[in-house]
């Protein structure tokens, strides 16, 4: 700190002009070292200062360039940016920390939600964790969430609801779920890293209503309403002015038609509780027509 080098006022002589002058060319001098010292002060010059308080000092101007601070609580910080990489922040209760490009709060026992970026691999978390300390809600930086808890809406948009893990799912290994989209809800199944489609429902533009049961045997590919089938698989429709019921890559084996009324049965045989109905009908006729013939003769 500048020495300050002014000397005590000069004695009275007891002759009132001369005592005047001296006086004030005392104080004259007195005010211009005053001026340069408080012009020249600075971070180091003034480290003797017992204490300097952020309430003592007041100026619209002022850069302070090397500064060690002990304490500094928000009241006295009312602009400006503080960087986090090198100071970490707390709350009083020491339940909020941030620090980097992360934060954290926690309820005194554990963290509870954190929300950190990773600068080294670019890969953002956000985390909602539960009492035990097992998340709850996961998002990573792909914007993949995971729930582990109770997910409770009027409303959830979604076009897979997946009954398995994601690595399980991923990987094909096991698990049913619901595949959403316009073509309707399927229900698929995999097995031996084979995905099929297990059940199928589906409304066509033409308003044809389709449930569609089974995989199929893998031969041939029938497509319904934008869906891909194979044979084997049961299919039931029902359209404008009727129903059906059948094999697909067969006709189907059960039609009836609303209009009309009819019901359409095509099959080989007809058979209830093992009987041949159609083979009795054409017996029945036969015999009919043969009684007929000898009542004529």
């Amino acid at each position: 700190m500048p020495n300050f080098t002014m000397s005590v006022p000069p004695k009275l002589s007891g002759n009132a002009g001369q005592d005047l002058i001296a006086l004030k060319e005392w104080g004259t001098a007195l005010a211009d070292e005053l001026s340069y010292l408080f012009s020249h002060l600075d971070a180091g010059n003034v480290a003797e200062a017992a204490s300097v308080k952020a309430e003592n000092i007041n100026t619209n101007s002022a850069k302070i360039t090397n500064a060690q601070i002990g304490e500094l609580t928000a009241d006295k910080l009312v602009t400006g940016s503080v960087d986090t990489s090198i100071v970490t922040i707390h709350d009083k209760s020491g339940t909020l920390t941030m620090t980097g490009s992360a934060m954290q709060i926690g309820d005194g026992q554990q963290d509870r939600f954190i929300a950190r970026f990773d600068k080294t691999d670019g890969t953002f978390t956000f985390a909602l964790i539960n009492d035990e300390g097992d998340p709850t809600v996961y998002i990573d930086d792909g914007g993949n969430a995971i729930f582990t808890g109770t997910v409770e809406s009027s409303n959830i948009f979604s076009t897979h609801m997946i009954g398995t893990s994601t690595e399980a799912y991923q990987q094909k290994e096991g698990g049913v779920f619901a595949d959403i989209n316009p073509t309707g809800i399927k229900i698929m199944q995999d097995k031996n890293h084979v995905r099929n489609q297990k059940l199928g429902l589906a409304v066509g533009n033409d308003g044809t209503a389709y449930i569609i049961l089974g995989a199929g045997d893998g031969t041939d590919a029938v497509t319904i309403n934008g869906v891909t089938y194979t044979n084997g698989t049961f299919n039931i429709q029902k359209f404008n002015n009727g129903a059906s019921m059948g094999i697909v890559g067969s006709a189907p084996f059960i039609s009836f038609w609303q209009n009309s009324g009819n019901i359409n049965i095509d099959g080989t045989k007809v058979l209830i509780n093992g009987m041949d109905v159609v083979e009795e009908i054409r017996a029945l006729k036969n015999t009919g027509n043969t009684a007929l013939s000898q009542e004529e003769s």
